[in-house]
């Protein structure tokens, strides 16, 4: 436990440093970090980073270090790794350096803080908060850093995934609402809480200081946590600066979507054989509504046809919304170029319209193309689509339940499977009368019974007199084929 310790007091140290960096320093030849090593034994050889993960080569690759990094549950074999990229930085800084050094020691505090006996738990007075929250976004900005004292003095500091500071603000809360804020802070984290992963990619860690000096450190994923969303949302509106404040949830329940429209236009001219052209309007467009607890997806072609389906499932609504809440949500287009042709015979618009809780609401639109288009809005439409695949079944229309049949005492099921595509059908039997047509299939094949992968062409009831090969003869199917059993 005092090793532990000792491991977190030295990454907030040296956190604390490296963010402050923007360019080298006298700081990266301070003895004192290798000091620091030599008395946590980070300096003693161990299992090379690049030896243990031969193929991500993390030492010598930011890109590498970030596929592997939550693989790495060893304090002495990750210590000795920064330990030699601080020499590395010392030799030759550079950005990446940086980078894998504040990668580095954040999962070496990850590994520090999981040896903690108990759960999380502040006992006291807040008198200082820090807090980082990072996230994958579309945006050139990736870490919020913010500083915030019981004195009303904040810092927020804004950097790229190479930790690069891109903006500061600095602001002065004095008033009743922040120690309100503080004390149910306090409250808050005076019960112990089990953070679970929503999205590993975003993250935060939080650093309370008491009033008598004693810290206490946690860490987290952005949560839809009711209570923990509420403080944010407190601190928010406090807040007097510019930037959107990520803090525990990334902005889910400040920017809590109630409702969202998406509406598509094409307009394309169809030439007759005597070359006059024919202009046809075709609009679609998706409505989903927490208020309503519905999504409903209408198509018109014309005024005499047109379509609409509505979906109607509580609380399936809220998920579906929930799920798209992230602080980058449909908010960077990269746009065509000025010389870019367009079909003038064939053109697709598009409209989005957000509405928030807040009472807020944002307009995109432009062309629908993949420059026109939220870089995001693949994402979206698989959520969506995704969605409506769940609830699409249609049994009523489904040949094989319409075409089911219940066998009688003495009849069999056959089935015609094949093994290539237009190829020769075997038979089998079965007893399962869920199979239908179309399914894949596991089955015996030749003397030694091999197994192999078929496909079910037809299926046929029919009475022992009148089996298509001799029962005893016929290999029964041994069940469908998943395609997550390779």
């Amino acid at each position: 436990m005092k090793k532990d310790q000792a491991i977190l007091d030295f990454v907030d140290q040296w956190l604390s440093v490296l963010l402050k960096l923007d360019e080298p320093t006298e700081a990266l030849l301070d003895s004192e970090f290798v000091w620091q090593c030599q008395k946590l034994h980070f300096d003693q050889p161990t299992l090379d980073l690049d030896a243990a993960f031969p193929i991500e080569q993390p030492m010598t690759s930011l890109t590498g270090l970030k596929k592997i990094i939550s693989k790495i549950n060893d304090k002495m074999m990750l210590g000795h790794a920064i330990y030699r990229q601080w020499q590395n930085w010392q030799a030759k800084p550079a950005d990446s350096q940086k980078a894998w050094l504040i990668a580095a020691l954040q999962q070496l505090k990850k590994l520090a803080l999981a040896n903690e006996s108990l759960p999380f738990v502040f006992h006291g007075v807040i008198a200082h908060l820090e807090l980082i929250s990072q996230a994958a976004t579309n945006s050139p900005a990736n870490v919020q850093w913010l500083k915030l004292g019981r004195n009303g003095k904040a810092e927020l500091r804004i950097m790229n995934d190479q930790y690069k500071l891109l903006t500061t603000q600095t602001e002065n809360l004095k008033g009743p609402q922040l120690n309100v804020f503080f004390e149910k802070l306090a409250l808050y984290f005076a019960k112990r809480h089990d953070f679970k992963p929503t999205n590993i990619e975003n993250e935060w860690q939080l650093t309370l200081t008491a009033t008598n000096g004693q810290k206490f450190q946690t860490r987290g994923y952005w949560l839809t946590d009711a209570a923990l969303g509420e403080l944010a949302q407190e601190l928010r509106q406090i807040w007097n600066g510019d930037a959107k404040l990520w803090l525990f949830d990334g902005l889910v329940h400040a920017e809590k979507i109630d409702r969202l429209t998406i509406r598509y236009h094409r307009q394309l001219n169809a030439y007759q054989e005597d070359g006059n052209p024919v202009q046809l309007d075709y609009l679609e467009s998706i409505v989903i509504d927490r208020a309503q607890q519905d999504l409903i997806y209408r198509k018109h072609l014309s005024d005499d046809c047109a379509m609409e389906h509505r979906y109607h499932i509580a609380d399936a609504i809220d998920a579906l919304l929930d799920v798209l809440q992230t602080p980058d949500f449909l908010a960077y287009v990269n746009g065509n170029d000025d010389d870019v042709v367009f079909d003038p015979d064939d053109q697709r618009w598009y409209a989005i319209e957000i509405q928030t809780a807040a009472g807020q609401t944002r307009i995109i639109n432009g062309s629908f193309d993949k420059q026109g288009l939220p870089v995001d809005f693949p994402k979206l439409a698989m959520i969506i689509e995704d969605f409506l695949s769940f609830y699409g079944n249609n049994e009523l229309i489904d040949p094989a339940l319409y075409n089911h049949q219940w066998r009688r005492p003495g009849q069999y099921i056959y089935c015609d499977v094949s093994f290539e595509e237009d190829g020769r059908t075997y038979c089998y039997r079965t007893e399962d009368e869920r199979l239908a047509e179309g399914d894949l299939v596991r089955v015996p094949v030749g003397r030694d019974n091999h197994l192999a992968i078929g496909r079910i062409e037809r299926i046929q009831i029919v009475d022992g007199q009148h089996v298509p090969y001799p029962l005893l003869k016929t290999k029964l199917i041994i069940g469908p084929y998943q395609a997550d059993e390779d």
